[in-house]
């Protein structure tokens, strides 16, 4: 059943597909692409003078001035508020950690006593069975 439904999803998918491409063939089969290729202008509308607008461009550009004392500051004060959060974290987990070591402890406690209960339990079962047996 898995099998067929599978095939019949895939044969709708490739259907779906090819509708899809053949409508958007429809769509544009009568567009023509040679229109956009009949500007020669734009390949050759270069700048004139490059000397004069290589003299612009320098004028014209802004520098920003690094400050590395402030980007120095700020990373130093991120590597410590990112140290301050590990040892934080750290000191959660080992906390965490303790308890639930402790928790599990006490219930491996349990598990013995109930265990060595029913072992007894069932080894006294076995005894009294076998002395009703020989009497």
């Amino acid at each position: 059943m898995a099998k067929k439904f599978g095939k019949f999803l895939m044969f709708t998918a490739f259907a779906g597909a090819a509708m899809a491409g053949a409508y958007y063939y429809l769509q544009n089969k009568n567009s023509s692409y040679s229109d956009d290729m009949d500007d020669d202008d734009d390949y050759d509308n270069f700048h004139d003078d490059p000397e004069n607008d290589a003299e612009n461009d320098e004028n014209a550009r802004n520098y920003v001035a690094l400050d590395l004392e402030k980007a120095e500051n700020a990373a130093a004060s991120a590597v410590d508020a990112a140290k301050d959060a590990t040892k934080t974290a750290a000191a959660a987990a080992a906390d965490t950690m303790k308890d639930a070591a402790k928790t599990a402890k006490e219930a491996a406690k349990d598990v013995a006593k109930t265990a060595e209960a029913k072992v007894e339990e069932f080894f006294d079962d076995d005894d009294d069975d076998n002395s009703a047996d020989s009497l």
